[in-house]
């Protein structure tokens, strides 16, 4: 859509999934969004207005399977076989698929899944080969899928509690389905640190929720699991939720730079001359450790693809600075999370602190007040480009109001390499219907100060 706003000539897209807004599956699943499920409008992008008619036109169905950048030729495998196409320039967006870890049960001599693909553990396999009762979600058939399961069946395991696997209990519990959660780490939603997830894991126990951590799987058994303590848990279905990984087999096999993801510059340009990355199989540096990270965020995304379009188009265009970031919505408790968790940074080196602050979203008086908390990760030791006192990360838990603009301006504050002494140029807005007179701004800095002894 981008090259065709920036007016850059004729544009071939080779399309392997339907379009689709993976962040929006979930709640289709739940039927929290239109009436009728998910094929109304949220699977099927092509019904939304969300996306020109115009994009849609010129497609190629199917999969590039070889890249010959000398020839500037791409190979594309579609329903009616192979079609050579011939390119001047090329923007790869393979994106990232779902990853399942290489335990027995998993794969099935022959199913029913449909769908490009995932990994299971480093092999990639094609999700025909799912068993039927194993379940993902990243694409439009994956949805549908899950969609029938809530119709027809009664109990799930939910494998993994990031974002999307949160959010696929939630919808399979709106469905009426008894949902358990298992999770491989000491806590749910890696995005957090402990002492933050700890309140979703408060409200996952309020809603009577069972949730197992530390949770190993030994094997998955065509009615639940085994974990590696021995104990068998049974469910209808499991559904995997334990992450993605980038695809980047043509960006190897083609001889692209690869890191965690497709290295490009800011530009978007990869180590072929002509060659353009953007999306999730592409790595980023991150704007507060200049470490490489893989952000995996869909307005990111569209950010990366103006910039390549602008440059193809002859008009310079730079990605600016940048951090991971991820909010969402559990059973009413939203949390926000920027930059680095203070178990990340540790396990990569860098020296830091946590500052917690508690917060309220309306004045003592006001009785629709709730609690809350902020959370600042904040470096007190040198390495590389960072500083001591350098923010590294914020994360937010409160209920019922969205932290959506907080994030925000943190994505700011970490990705320019703020410290903790510059949120005093941060100024706080106060009213009584929106939060507590208390500056969460000031009440970090001063525990801040005390910290660092200043």
């Amino acid at each position: 859509m981008a090259l065709k706003q920036f007016g850059a000539g004729d544009v071939k897209l080779v399309a392997n999934e339907e379009p689709t807004v993976i962040c929006s599956l979930p709640y289709g699943v739940g039927r929290r969004l239109v009436p009728g499920g998910p094929e109304a409008v949220v699977v099927d992008l092509s019904k939304s207005h969300r996306l020109p008619p115009t994009i849609l036109q010129d497609v190629l169905q199917g999969n590039v399977t070889a890249l010959d950048l000398a020839a500037r030729e791409a190979v594309v495998e579609g329903p009616g076989g192979q079609t050579a196409v011939v390119f001047e320039r090329l923007v790869l967006a393979p994106g990232a698929v779902p990853w399942i870890p290489a335990v027995e049960g998993v794969l099935a001599e022959s199913g029913t899944v449909q769908g490009t693909g995932v990994f299971y553990g480093d092999e990639w396999v094609d999700k025909g080969r799912l068993a039927d009762h194993v379940y993902v979600l990243r694409g439009a058939w994956d949805a549908r899928r899950l969609d029938r399961l809530a119709s027809e069946k009664k109990t799930a395991l939910v494998v993994g509690t990031g974002a999307i696997g949160l959010e696929t209990a939630e919808a399979l519990l709106d469905r009426g389905m008894a949902v358990t959660l298992l999770e491989a780490l000491p806590h749910v939603l890696a995005a957090l640190d402990g002492d933050m997830a700890a309140k979703l894991e408060q409200r996952l126990a309020e809603r009577n929720v069972p949730l197992r951590k530390d949770a190993r799987l030994a094997r998955v058994l065509p009615g639940g699991v085994e974990l590696s303590d021995g104990t068998v848990l049974e469910a209808d279905a499991v559904v995997f939720a334990t992450g993605v990984r980038p695809d980047l087999r043509l960006a190897k096999t083609s001889g692209l730079e690869t890191g965690r993801g497709i290295v490009t510059d800011r530009q978007m340009r990869t180590s072929a001359p002509g060659v353009y990355a953007v999306g999730d199989a592409v790595q980023v540096v991150d704007g507060a450790t200049g470490e490489a990270i893989l952000p995996l965020i869909g307005t990111l995304a569209m950010r990366q693809a103006m910039v390549a379009a602008s440059n193809i188009a002859g008009r310079p265009m730079e990605l600016p600075p940048l951090t991971a970031w991820g909010v969402s919505e559990i059973l009413g408790l939203h949390w926000g999370s920027v930059g680095w968790t203070e178990e990340a940074a540790s396990r990569a080196g860098y020296s830091v602190t946590g500052l917690i602050q508690p917060v309220r979203t309306r004045d003592p008086f006001m009785p629709e007040g709730k609690d809350g908390a902020w959370k600042l990760v904040v470096a007190t030791a040198p390495k590389n480009r960072v500083k001591p006192g350098q923010i590294l990360g914020f994360q937010v838990v409160q209920d019922g109001d969205s932290p959506l603009f907080l994030a925000e301006r943190f994505i700011d504050i970490v990705s320019r390499g703020e410290t903790v002494m510059d949120l005093f140029g941060h100024y706080f807005i106060h009213s009584p219907a929106h939060n507590a007179v208390d500056d969460p701004y000031l009440g970090l800095l001063n525990q801040a100060r005390q910290a660092f002894g200043q």
